[in-house]
């Protein structure tokens, strides 16, 4: 098995933008989620159907499961960020080319963590939201856009570590 180089790349505005802005969401979910608690009704929709609509019902408490679960997602990407030397490419990694895979691969991964912020974001926004009865349901086009916006830019990058 060939060993990859260990590179130490540094973080781009780009990456800094990212981080700012997903740290930024979080601190807004958690404090959305905490100023509604007192207001959201013991028995809230968990689960959507492909329409958007509440299929599934249970214990307000289980709404604490997304802003845990997106934090942990964010400091695991965030930590998986330290060591591209272990990811897998397309490509044969050198010491020539490898600051040019990492580097792309770690664009790949800062933007996929902005994307999955902003969709778990969402998504808890519209279920307390549906929970207050601001509205029903989470909305038809919402998350096949999110899940194509975040499909295009794997395939992007993917496409461009190819190269």
């Amino acid at each position: 098995m060939v060993r990859s180089p260990k590179l130490t790349v540094p973080k781009t505005i780009l990456e800094r933008s990212h981080d700012a802005i997903a740290i930024l969401l979080l601190v807004l979910s958690f404090s959305y989620f905490i100023i509604n608690w007192a207001d959201l009704p013991q028995t809230v929709a968990i689960h959507f159907n492909g329409s958007g609509e509440a299929d599934g019902w249970g214990s307000k408490t289980v709404l604490l499961l997304l802003p845990i679960l997106l934090l942990v997602i964010f400091i695991g990407l965030s930590l998986l960020r330290k060591i591209p030397h272990q990811f897998n490419y397309t490509a044969v990694i050198t010491d020539q080319n490898a600051l040019h895979h990492y580097s792309n691969a770690i664009i790949l991964l800062s933007w996929v963590k902005l994307e999955i912020v902003l969709i778990f974001s969402y998504l808890q926004w519209a279920v307390i939201q549906n929970a207050l009865g601001e509205s029903s349901g989470i909305g038809l086009w919402q998350l096949p856009a999110a899940f194509l916006i975040l499909l295009g830019t794997i395939l992007y990058y993917v496409m461009k570590l190819r190269k």
